[in-house]
């Protein structure tokens, strides 16, 4: 009895000792492996890429558009300041977006080839430019990898904020939410590509009666800006 015990015994030895020495080959492989690859294929990720607080964001280069309106297009252009009070609150004393408008010809195709001729005049009021003030919540950040070679930093945020919306015949009180994503090539240099909607109620003009009729208007503005950090976070 006790020999079968013992012939037990060493065969459960020997098969231990065989599946370590096979994870034991596996794991030496799989380090030369990692041995053999080059240092230039290989990324090291800090937790954080740069540091926000008590730090301006300059942004002297924003371009967009509010392109979604069926009668009107809308170019934009301009600038703004954000002061990062912590890494995930910030102020924007200033934001200034002029804009360029185009009109389609919507409502001329309708008139003209409806019959009879339903004669439609809407007043989109041109928007000369708009001057806001607000705040920036930025809850998360993250790293994203392009084609395992081009790490790229991003945080997405969010803000809302107040201000002037001039047209070419009247000013108004405007408010916006507004959605973002940051992306930085240095920790002094980034990009923003942000969507904000421009709301408040117009006063539509009648050319005919010249009677003012209150529309709410939603302004979608989609934008791409460069911004520049300050001061610059040392080495």
């Amino acid at each position: 009895m006790n020999t079968l015990k013992c012939i037990g015994f060493l065969l459960v030895s020997a098969l231990t000792l065989s599946a370590f020495g096979a994870e034991t080959e596996e794991i030496e492989k799989q380090l030369s492996e990692i041995g053999s690859i080059s240092k230039d294929e290989v990324l090291v990720v800090q937790k954080k890429f740069t540091r926000k607080e008590w730090r301006h964001e300059i942004t002297p280069f924003l371009f967009g558009g509010i392109p979604f309106g069926t009668v009107r297009r809308t170019m934009t252009s301009g600038g703004s300041y954000t002061l990062h009070l912590k890494d995930w609150f910030a102020l924007e004393p200033l934001n200034f977006t002029f804009s360029k408008n185009f009109f389609t010809s919507f409502t001329d195709d309708i008139n003209t080839n409806s019959s009879p001729s339903p004669n439609l005049r809407p007043d989109p009021q041109r928007i000369l430019y708009f001057l806001t003030t607000g705040v920036q919540l930025t809850p998360i950040y993250g790293k994203v990898s392009t084609l395992s070679r081009w790490l790229a930093y991003v945080e997405p945020y969010f803000g809302l904020g107040a201000g002037l919306a001039k047209t070419e015949t009247d000013s108004y009180f405007t408010f916006y939410p507004a959605v973002g994503m940051r992306v930085y090539f240095r920790e002094w240099f980034s990009m923003k590509l942000e969507l904000r909607d421009y709301m408040y109620t117009e006063q539509t003009i009648n050319p005919t009666t010249q009677e003012r009729t209150p529309n709410f208007r939603n302004n979608y503005q989609v934008g791409i800006a460069l911004s520049f950090w300050l001061p610059k976070m040392p080495r």
